[in-house]
């Protein structure tokens, strides 16, 4: 009985092991996943798209005027936040 029992407990350390390492990598793969949003909200070619589509929809509306504000504080605000993070 003695045999049986030692093994089961091996293998609920075991399990637990297992369960551990599949957690912590999962917390580094989402912390890998957010940091890799940021450096992508960061690059050049990603705020001259979101400027390019505020600009067009800016253009083809009725009121241009406030849409071209509001695409321009989109662009600033999403360029302050790429900054501080």
């Amino acid at each position: 009985m003695n045999i049986f029992l030692k093994k089961n407990l091996e293998d609920i350390r075991q399990c637990q092991h297992n369960y551990l390492a599949q957690k912590h990598h999962a917390e580094e793969s989402f912390e890998e996943a957010k940091r890799d949003c940021r450096l992508l909200m960061g690059k050049p070619e990603v705020l001259l798209g979101i400027v390019a589509a505020g600009a067009y929809k800016g253009i083809n509306t009725d009121a241009p005027k406030s849409k071209r504000n509001q695409a321009i504080m989109t662009f600033v605000r999403t360029t302050a936040l790429s900054f501080l993070k």
